[in-house]
């Protein structure tokens, strides 16, 4: 947490060569029809498709649980591409308003063929952890999150995704299960881009700031210790790094131990000393949310990485000062969370909330003006209209939208 840049960020893949969507290399296909081409399966695959594509949508559906139940040969699985129908009927339902039973196919897929279900588990364990985290179904995380630690390097993308919407939902133990145990599987893998695993560790360095501060005995030595143990664990701290001062500030703050009179002129750019008032305003910040909205502290430090991320990147800075704001780049930023294919929508949807709630907390504190806040304002009332048709189409994966005001 406390390593985080101010001065921006760059958006790259994070498993070298990937791209986010599900790629068979040609190779692989080619050894896989050469296969069934020898096997004699190839004829009632390609039967299979054709009749699959010639129905209708519920009977694509009892097509796929038929086949789930009688189909016994392992060529015929081999050589099904079953993901391609799994994932059209699924969607389909989703767009007809039937989510319930898209989940229940990948439920029922999982149960009878689950060989298969692991071959593309990333993508299942997708919508399912869209479907189940706002209804809190922890044994369903649970097992989501097993999944993950089989395979961390095949499901890097969607465990950022699965951070996303535990942070969102306030799933604090989760979150801290998959960033430290994501963080210590891959931080030696030579297929994980290095800023992938540096965020994981953002995750987990954050969780255990976490654990310690609502710890009931904070402060005594032995948990203090046990602190600084987790940390070095996490290649994040050890008594000659210098990171020791900040690394207080930042648990003081948290707790509440430290309060500061902010004014405008410590958000200057001019001001030598605006990054590190930026981080820690930014750590109050997450204070506000918890204990005055109470939000769980990690969905706290997830709307600080949105906003920080946001000012940060803003290309004009009037009069030199930090916090200004931008409409034509709102615009943009929204737009990177829901490009073509891209797995950041979930943050995308949060990003006017975190907004709204850091405006008010600048406002709050006297370094917003009226009419600064004013325009923030107006600028979240019109863009929250195509967000809110964003929000309709995927309203089933978005449950944590209703209600926040």
């Amino acid at each position: 947490m406390s390593k985080r840049k101010i001065k921006g960020k760059k958006k790259k893949k994070k498993v070298k060569g990937m791209r986010e969507e599900r790629v068979e290399s040609v190779e692989e296909k080619e050894v896989r029809v050469e296969h069934i081409a020898t096997t004699g399966t190839s004829a009632d695959i390609e039967t299979w498709w054709d009749k699959f594509e010639e129905l209708e949508l519920d009977d694509k559906l009892d097509l796929l649980y038929n086949t789930f139940a009688s189909e016994e040969k392992e060529e015929f699985w081999e050589g099904l591409e079953l993901f391609d129908a799994v994932e059209k009927v699924f969607n389909d339902l989703a767009l007809k308003g039937r989510v319930e039973e898209g989940i229940k196919l990948l439920e029922k897929l999982k149960e009878q063929r689950y060989a298969q279900y692991m071959a593309d588990y990333p993508y299942y364990d997708y919508n399912l952890l869209h479907y189940y985290a706002p209804l809190d179904e922890r044994e369903r995380m649970k097992e989501i999150i097993e999944h993950f630690e089989e395979d961390p390097v095949k499901g890097i993308d969607h465990i950022s995704v699965a951070l996303d919407i535990f942070r969102l939902y306030g799933m604090a133990e989760e979150a801290c299960q998959v960033s430290r145990g994501g963080y210590q599987k891959l931080k030696g893998s030579e297929e994980i881009m290095p800023w992938g695993v540096a965020e994981l560790n953002q995750r987990a360095v954050f969780c255990a700031i976490r654990e310690y501060i609502i710890s009931p005995d904070y402060g005594k030595k032995e948990v203090e210790g046990e602190f600084y143990e987790k940390l070095k664990a996490l290649d994040f701290w050890d008594e000659d790094s210098g990171d020791d001062e900040r690394l207080q500030k930042t648990v003081k703050t948290l707790r509440g131990e430290i309060r500061r009179d902010w004014t405008r002129e410590d958000f200057m750019i001019s001001n030598a000393d605006y990054e590190d008032n930026v981080y820690l305003f930014f750590v109050e910040f997450i204070r506000y949310l918890n204990i005055d909205k109470s939000f769980e502290w990690v969905t706290g430090d997830l709307f600080f990485e949105l906003v920080l991320e946001y000012f940060a990147e803003v290309p004009e800075r009037r009069a030199g000062f930090y916090f200004c704001f931008s409409k034509e780049y709102l615009d943009k930023y929204l737009v990177s969370f829901f490009s073509f294919l891209s797995l950041n929508d979930a943050k995308g949807m949060a990003v006017l909330k975190a907004l709204d709630y850091f405006s008010a907390f600048l406002h709050l504190k006297g370094i917003f003006t009226d009419e600064e806040l004013k325009e923030v304002k107006s600028a979240i009332e019109e863009f929250n209209v195509p967000l809110r048709r964003a929000y309709e189409k995927r309203s089933w994966k978005y449950k944590f939208l209703e209600g926040w005001e």
